[in-house]
C-alpha cells in the first residue's frame, strides 16, 4: 500500500492493518512468540478447566 492508499483507508480499518502487522511481525522471533502467548494468557477472563484439571491430578501423583 503506498501512503495515499492508508491516507484513505478509514480508522478502523487502518488500526485492523497496524495490529495485524504487528503481530506478523512479532511471530518472527521466539521472543515475540513468548510475548504473543503471554498478551492472550493475560486477556483470558475464563479458566482453562481442562489444563487446570490434568495440571493438579499430574501433581497429585
Amino acid at each position: 500500500m503506498n501512503m495515499v492508499e492508508v491516507q484513505e483507508l478509514s480508522i478502523v480499518d487502518y488500526l485492523i492493518y497496524r495490529r495485524d502487522a504487528f503481530i506478523y511481525s512479532m511471530n518472527q522471533s521466539e521472543k515475540g512468540r513468548e510475548y504473543l502467548d503471554n498478551a492472550f494468557r493475560l486477556e483470558q477472563t475464563t479458566p482453562d478447566r481442562n489444563a487446570l484439571s490434568s495440571h493438579f491430578k499430574k501433581g497429585a501423583s
